[in-house]
């Protein structure tokens, strides 16, 4: 009886190791493009993939930058007045559908044209959804 319990329990661990890898490899249309250049996916890896980002000091400089594009359905991006990824009043964006219903290779976009104070933002973080 007691090998049984430990083989149904060796199992259940295996299945949700299984799971867990399952979630976190990005497939082929989950991507993020700052300034038109990939951060995430699309031949730049995934080494983004939570991790706080800081902005180019070029795209902070610049009150007409960031251009964000979020691709895909399973991530999204937040961005932060911040340096530290960390939500200050409501000077927080965040960018990517997380809509399971939609298109797969869907996007959205964000910049400083939707909103001025966009252009002063430091910092971003990628999820997945």
């Amino acid at each position: 009886m007691q090998l049984r319990n430990l083989l149904v329990a060796a199992l259940a661990v295996a299945a949700a190791g299984i799971e867990v890898v399952k979630k976190t490899q990005l497939d082929i249309n989950q991507k993020v493009y700052i300034e038109n250049s990939p951060v995430l996916g699309d031949g730049a890896g995934e080494g983004a993939l939570n991790n706080c980002q800081s902005f180019a000091a070029a795209h902070v400089a610049n009150p007409a930058a960031p251009n964000v594009k979020v691709c895909g359905t399973g991530i999204k991006a937040t961005f932060f007045l911040r340096g530290r990824c960390e939500g200050y009043y409501e000077h927080q964006k965040t960018v990517g559908s997380c809509n399971k219903g939609a298109a797969s290779e869907s996007c959205e976009s964000w910049s400083p044209a939707n909103d001025a104070k966009f252009g002063a933002y430091q910092s971003y973080l990628i999820e997945q959804c």
